[in-house]
């Protein structure tokens, strides 16, 4: 069990003290509770128990954390300060432990992957099919968050890989992490069936110029809302927003009820409505890139690697898939 010193100020006598995970929890739930006998039942212990651990935590300290009365107990001033710290206490033990696992290999035969929607919808299935066919006895994972809830998540220490967008040559969107590239998604423009232009093989971006748009973004801080304002300053423009969502599905419907125009990546038009029409650009086409991010780099040959490879091979065939079909056009 992992244990944590409590510093003394220089000027007291050096004595040595620890928080125990154990007792610190025991001392949360009685604080919680009010009262001995509550806290035993919740976490199965005696009674007599439960008093231990607060006088052994009281003795490791040298203060008194409650005062016993005939009702039940109150924290002290003291024992109030350690309540506001127990929090932050056992989540930082808990981050060292998974720390010190993914150092010593603990977890090698798990691998927990985090995705966004539209990947967990395409490249991520057949790169599990594949992994599970080279590496039957691991165990895989699969979250599927938004790429920023899903660094969030990595960055906990409660996944060992995670998608992400990226503006392919700009500045790192998650600095601090490893990522390698997975494939670059081409954006394409989503029209009413009945606009102008749905049935023209290309569509320029200086065409919509005057057009409304609806992006994908509420902050328009994402990798797709930058790779979207990016390209309509090249082509020459400032777009006119209309309405903002993060869900393609929706930005899809909003389209084909005459709300505006969309540029929708590739990856994300897995599923097509039939009264919208979908179109390359015509010109520089714009793309972001996808990338698979991990706190470190993975160790050679383990699973993480194995997966981080697959994902580049299922990228790189996708890429190679929509080059000859262009997804969703229609």
């Amino acid at each position: 069990m992992l244990r944590t010193s409590l510093v003394e100020p220089a000027h007291a006598p050096y004595r040595e003290q620890m928080f125990d995970v154990r007792k610190l929890t025991v001392f949360a739930e009685v604080a919680r509770r009010g009262s001995m006998s509550a806290a035993a039942t919740a976490t199965r212990y005696t009674t007599s128990a439960v008093s231990q651990q607060i006088t052994a935590l009281e003795r490791d300290l040298g203060h008194e954390l409650f005062v016993r009365t005939p009702n039940g107990v109150r924290l002290t001033v003291v024992g109030q300060r350690l309540l506001h710290h127990v929090p932050g206490l056992l989540d930082g033990i808990a981050a060292a432990e998974r720390d010190l696992d993914r150092a010593a290999g603990a977890d090698s035969r798990s691998v927990r992957l985090v995705a966004f929607s539209s990947a967990a919808a395409t490249i991520v299935p057949p790169t599990v099919a594949r992994l599970r066919r080279a590496l039957p006895e691991v165990d895989v994972q699969i979250l599927v968050a938004d790429p920023d809830d899903g660094v969030a998540v990595l960055a906990d220490g409660d996944a060992d890989a995670c998608v992400v967008t990226e503006v392919a040559g700009a500045e790192p969107h998650y600095p601090g992490l490893v990522t390698a590239p997975v494939c670059d998604d081409e954006f394409l423009v989503v029209l009413p069936r009945s606009h102008r232009l749905a049935t023209c093989v290309e569509v320029p971006l200086l065409a919509l110029a005057h057009e409304q748009w609806i992006v994908s973004s509420a902050t328009g801080r994402c990798p797709d809302a930058q790779v979207f304002r990016n390209s309509c300053e090249r082509a020459g423009f400032s777009p006119e927003v209309s309405f903002e969502s993060q869900d393609y599905a929706t930005v899809q419907a909003m389209v084909a009820a005459g709300l505006g125009v969309s540029l929708v990546p590739a990856l994300a038009i897995h599923s097509v409505r039939t009264d919208v029409a979908v179109r390359p650009i015509g010109g520089p086409r714009p793309s972001r890139r996808i990338a698979v991010a991990t706190t470190d780099v993975p160790a050679p040959n383990s699973p993480v690697a194995i997966l981080v490879g697959l994902l580049k091979t299922a990228g790189a065939g996708r890429a190679s898939r929509l080059r000859e079909h262009p997804a969703g056009v229609a």
